[in-house]
């Protein structure tokens, strides 16, 4: 009998350690085959394979008063640098002037050709100079349509060669960039710059620039050399903007002077050359109006 009863509980012990080690044997075969892990020591969101990007400020740009240059009161709209001198516009003439802003030969009045003075064109804005051509808007009163003309002139020589007709209510000014591709604006006050290429007299309208911010009563604009764009304006102060194209950003950066209560002093055309006398060149009215100035801004940057 007591032999009988070890051997009873010898067996009853083996089959248990059969059942516990064919649920084991079950268990990790379901391990095995399941794509999940068995356990987790943390979260199991994978972290990020990049680090954070930063963006940078762009920098804060400013133009200061250099220097200032008399003028006739007849020189009163846009102005362009040329080999040896500056070409100025006025409603209707083109004067072609020294260094020192004197009157040399060569002159145009008028210069707006009688076909498109009889379709009412009667004003010369901010003009450009690119490969050998003078780059000149001009403008009608009828501001109603979408309709205004940008002329091609020869400007060793002023000969007008041609002209397009631009889809904008205004054209204050044009502005021509390296690859040949045009910028300017539909309205006087704007925050979008209208983008064109050229062939001759066939315009392809391009991708349009929304601005971050509108800027009031634009009168001029011109490329500087990194590509942006600068403003010459006769808002509440001549305002001077600087614009990269690359984004639309805005930047305010200083004045051209001459600011008056009574509403004289405007601001006109601007002229982007790097020389001794600085970067920018705008002309602007007197606050009597006349005479008209050359104003020299230089340009300094700094980090956000």
């Amino acid at each position: 009998m007591p032999v009988r009863r070890t051997t009873s509980w010898v067996l009853i012990a083996a089959a248990a350690a059969a059942l516990l080690l064919s649920c084991s044997s079950s268990s990790a075969d379901d391990a095995a085959g399941s794509t999940a892990p068995a356990t987790t020591s943390g979260p199991t969101t994978a972290a990020p394979t990049t680090a954070p990007t930063t963006t940078t400020p762009p920098p804060v740009w400013k133009a200061t008063n250099a220097g200032e240059h008399e003028l006739p009161g007849d020189y009163r709209q846009g102005i362009a640098k040329v080999v040896g001198g500056w070409l100025i516009t006025t409603n209707n003439a083109v004067y072609r002037t020294d260094d020192d802003f004197a009157k040399g030969p060569g002159s145009i009045g008028p210069a707006i050709p009688d076909d498109l003075a009889a379709q009412g064109y009667n004003h010369m804005g901010d003009g450009d100079v690119h490969d050998g051509t003078f780059w000149v808007p001009l403008e009608r009163d009828d501001k109603s349509k979408a309709e205004q003309v940008t002329a091609h002139y020869d400007a060793a020589t002023l000969t007008f060669v041609d002209a397009f007709v631009v889809p904008q209510h205004h054209n204050a000014f044009v502005t021509v960039a390296d690859d040949g591709s045009v910028y300017s604006m539909d309205e006087f006050s704007d925050d979008v710059l209208m983008h064109y290429r050229v062939t001759g007299t066939v315009v392809e309208q391009l991708e349009p620039i929304p601005l971050s911010r509108t800027v009031e009563k634009v009168q001029g604009a011109d490329l500087s050399d990194d590509g942006a764009i600068w403003l010459s304006t006769n808002d509440e102060t001549n305002g001077i903007y600087r614009v990269d194209p690359a984004t639309g950003e805005v930047q305010s950066v200083g004045t051209a002077g001459h600011i008056s209560s009574a509403g004289h002093g405007e601001g006109e055309g601007i002229d982007v050359t790097d020389l001794p006398t600085g970067l920018l060149h705008v002309i602007v009215a007197d606050e009597k109006l006349v005479p008209m100035w050359a104003v020299d801004l230089k340009v300094t940057s700094a980090p956000a």
